[in-house]
């Protein structure tokens, strides 16, 4: 997969559901979740508006999040923005967007998994 440089974005949300770990055909791990975050708007009351987008992650990112990581988990994500474009039963054009995680930090204080403590050998 092809990685821009310039295409770095940095998400801070929710987790909607709990992390989905799954192995590939080739072995790879990739986790996945749906992550809700919110834009500021003038255009209703409330002044925000919530936006939803699937968060990926592969390999060793997605081992080490996929047990860390819980429902309702206030998230930092840093990664690359996909589109995929595909077209429907009735030949209309549909796409979504993914954001492939690089990095993914718990910025939920309250609620951060606690470190592994490494116990030395007796």
């Amino acid at each position: 997969m092809f990685i821009s440089k310039m295409n770095f974005q940095q998400f801070v949300g929710r987790l909607v559901k709990d992390p989905a770990l799954k192995t590939t055909t080739s072995g790879k791990l990739v986790m996945s979740f749906p992550f809700a975050y919110n834009t500021i708007t003038k255009t209703d009351d409330s002044g925000s508006t919530a936006n939803y987008l699937d968060v990926e992650a592969w390999e060793n990112l997605a081992d080490y999040n996929a047990v860390r990581l819980k429902k309702g988990m206030e998230v930092v994500v840093l990664g690359n923005l996909t589109q995929r474009r595909w077209k429907d039963a009735e030949g209309k054009t549909r796409s979504n967007y993914k954001l492939i995680a690089r990095a993914i930090t718990v910025s939920d204080l309250k609620r951060r998994p606690e470190p592994e403590v490494v116990k030395e050998a007796a």
